[in-house]
């Protein structure tokens, strides 16, 4: 299927980080308990009110349970692995369900959060685990690698009804209503598929795009618009889709935090998208209100280290980060004042237009417009290696709408990037360079 692409492109930074930048997002604790390194996260609310992390340890396949109520953080039980590779960790109701890449996926309750109980395991070795509507999804098992489906109705003892095999290898889905949607990492693209009988899926649409590596899919409150987060591929960043009409996919935008920065994986709450990326970028908040144009509202840079995910659902409001090679759990914060209706008051955003012309051989006009002055403001171009090209301005700036013009006249021809920044917030633009 041929992918309509909308030129805008959203961006946060084009720089590398500096350690523990922050905007809008506080760190309240941190926990290293295990050598194992860590990587996927999930929350859970006891009936009591305390709440934990639950993280897999990814060099031996084991699972660790973290108190997470007051700081700093208490781990309250480790669940050694069989030695082989964790990856993934879902919950349905007490129950943890945790992969390994090497052995069956393994199920320890919390029914008792503070005395955890190893439940047993079940199925084969899997690389990510999907809960939705009382049924388990693996992915990225053995051969044929496609999705298996277990029945939830004894959590203890899940239940093999369906399964789903297009032929390749499937690295993990998204489940929404009767509908799933699956990541063919390997370039195979994006199955849109019906499940309304887990016995029989049956394929309803499948989309691609150039240089695609789909490692991971969320989706809006409505369903209509999916996120798709690329691991591997020619950019590895987030793609967005507009899926209500699934026999006519289109995609709509993009959030590209830099050209050479991977996205890993995603969630979202209400109008709100929380990204976790490789190199220090770490955690990233985007107001997705508008879901073809996101903002970003707030971020946490580690400055080292891997943001395998970013759990944003605990009833308390923090938000659970889990580091991959050295760095363990992290606890935030966001520092955005929240609403009657229960989202966030997004600053006002930043307006950066469309550069004119572009494409450009020679020179072009870069308007843009400040909602209330600032003391620091910079406009700058960037190569797709992000690399800085030209800084247009830098320092203050009052509010308003404001004009500089770029001169791409000396530069070799591709694509560039005209970011803005102030005050925490960014917007971007790509521009073409032609001779």
């Amino acid at each position: 299927m041929r992918l309509a692409l909308a030129t805008l492109v959203i961006a946060a930074a084009l720089a590398p980080p500096a350690l523990a930048q922050s905007s809008n997002m506080t760190l309240v604790g941190q926990l290293d308990p295990r050598p194992e390194g860590y990587a996927d996260i999930w929350g859970y609310a006891a009936p009591n009110g305390r709440e934990y992390a639950v993280l897999s340890t990814r060099s031996d396949g084991g699972m660790t349970v973290i108190d997470v109520t007051t700081m700093p953080p208490v781990e309250v039980e480790f669940f050694p692995g069989s030695g082989g590779q964790g990856s993934d960790v879902e919950m349905y109701g007490p129950y943890v369900y945790y992969s390994d890449d090497q052995a069956p996926t393994r199920i320890v309750s919390l029914a008792n959060p503070a005395d955890p109980v190893f439940v047993g395991s079940f199925g084969t070795d899997a690389h990510t685990i999907s809960v939705a509507g009382g049924y388990l999804f693996t992915q990225g098992g053995p051969s044929p690698s496609g999705v298996m489906i277990y029945s939830l109705a004894n959590p203890e003892s899940p239940v093999l009804v369906g399964q789903y095999q297009p032929g390749f290898y499937i690295h993990d889905i998204l489940v929404v209503g009767d509908v799933m949607y699956t990541a063919g990492i390997y370039g195979d693209g994006i199955d849109i598929v019906d499940i309304s009988n887990p016995a029989s899926p049956q394929l309803i649409n499948r989309f691609d795009y150039p240089g695609s590596g789909a490692h991971n899919i969320c989706a809006d409150a409505s369903g209509d618009y999916v996120y798709v987060g690329d691991e591997i591929g020619s950019g590895q960043w987030t793609r967005i889709f507009d899926v209500s009409d699934p026999m006519n996919v289109t995609q709509v935008g993009e959030i590209i935090l830099t050209p050479s920065t991977t996205v890993h994986n995603c969630h979202v709450k209400g109008n709100l998208l929380y990204l976790g990326y490789y190199d220090g970028y770490g955690a990233r908040v985007y107001d997705i209100t508008n879901p073809t144009a996101p903002v970003e509202i707030a971020y946490y840079e580690t400055g080292t280290g891997m943001m395998w995910s970013v759990y944003p659902h605990l009833p308390s409001g923090k938000v659970l980060g889990s580091l991959y090679q050295g760095g363990g759990l992290r606890v935030f914060t966001l520092d955005t004042v929240v609403n009657g209706e229960g989202g966030p008051e997004t600053p006002a955003a930043l307006a950066l237009a469309a550069p004119t012309p572009n494409p450009v051989s020679g020179a072009a006009d870069l308007r843009f417009t400040l909602p209330e002055a600032t003391r620091h403001a910079q406009l700058a171009v960037y190569d797709a290696l992000g690399r800085t090209v030209a800084t247009l301005h830098e320092g203050a700036l009052g509010a308003g709408t404001h004009a500089r013009r770029f001169d791409a006249s000396v530069l070799p021809a591709g694509v560039y990037f005209a970011r803005l920044g102030a005050d925490g917030r960014a917007a971007t633009q790509a521009l073409t360079v032609v001779h």
